[in-house]
């Protein structure tokens, strides 16, 4: 099974700098903020918050991509919002879940308490259940390839939900520091107003 980490650095090489991506609390931001530093971040969004935050980005700017970088367990903690995203037609919005099947939290050696989908839950078919279409299930990085540059193409809203390792082996150097939630506004507020930068951005999509 393919490591959260090789996933995250192949998305860090396609994702353009003007994508706004939302990434859930733990090693979600910790990897993403290591391998992608860019003003077009959102860090540590806490438990059950990922995703909606994301398609509030979404539904406020409609001419830009938004990606929530999200988590089983912080998903499933809020699966109500995929049925609004659904209905809301957020056609800009990729939901990107890295599912490991289990609360992991950030350094650990064994896996932790099982989520849902360490059991009979498939978040693909919740997804499209809820009225997704476009929801895919992927195992490997030439998958993950494919399936993001294909929902970064093309209208959505798109759920992908990638199966990785339990445990994260493999882990990317600590060389930043990750602003913490406060500072993280300030900084990626530019990039997430509907001021005269953000449309310049928008602009080219």
């Amino acid at each position: 099974m393919v490591s959260r980490l090789a996933l995250i650095k192949e998305l860090a090489s396609i994702v353009p700098e003007d994508v706004l991506v939302v990434s859930s609390i733990g090693n979600n931001s910790a990897f993403w903020g290591e391998l992608a530093e860019r003003e077009s971040n959102l860090f540590h969004a806490t438990l059950g918050m990922c995703s909606p935050a994301a398609l509030g980005l979404a539904l406020a700017l409609p001419k830009r991509k938004v990606i929530a970088l999200d988590a089983d367990g912080n998903l499933i903690l809020n699966l109500g919002v995929l049925g609004t995203v659904a209905n809301e037609n957020a056609t800009n919005l990729i939901i990107l879940v890295m599912d490991n099947r289990n609360y992991l939290g950030s350094h650990k050696k064994e896996p932790g308490m099982p989520t849902a989908t360490g059991g009979k839950m498939k978040l693909q078919e919740v997804a499209k259940g809820c009225g997704i279409a476009s929801s895919h299930t992927i195992q490997a990085v030439a998958t993950f390839r494919e399936t993001v540059q294909m929902a970064l193409k093309n209208d959505g809203p798109h759920f992908i939900c990638a199966q990785i390792e339990a445990i994260d082996t493999d882990r990317p150097g600590k060389n930043k520091r990750i602003p913490d939630p406060r500072e993280n506004k300030n900084i990626s507020s530019p990039s997430t107003s509907n001021g005269r930068r953000a449309y310049k951005s928008s602009a080219a999509v």
